[in-house]
């Protein structure tokens, strides 16, 4: 029914509303207990204002560990859906 790109294209989009969605859920002083951030920042892996909403980290306690495994069965539900299909 659909095509591998438009089937590629639904699934990126879906896994920025899922990353999107969650941020805005639990907040930055969640996200920054959850997660260990990079602490040295040079000119080449600088973000922009939507990347750091956007950018976790490493998962650093049990609660970033579930989420992150969350994240990514919402994300791999939608993908096997479209594969269906």
């Amino acid at each position: 029914m659909f095509s591998l790109e438009l089937k590629i294209l639904i699934c990126f989009v879906w896994a920025l509303i899922v990353f999107l969605v969650v941020a805005l859920i639990i907040g930055p002083e969640r996200k920054a207990l959850w997660f260990k951030r990079r602490e040295k920042y040079s000119f080449f892996n600088r973000r922009g204002f939507i990347s750091e909403i956007l950018f976790y980290g490493y998962p650093n306690t049990k609660e970033g560990i579930f989420l992150t495994t969350g994240m990514a069965l919402a994300i791999a539900v939608v993908a096997y859906i479209l594969y269906l299909l």
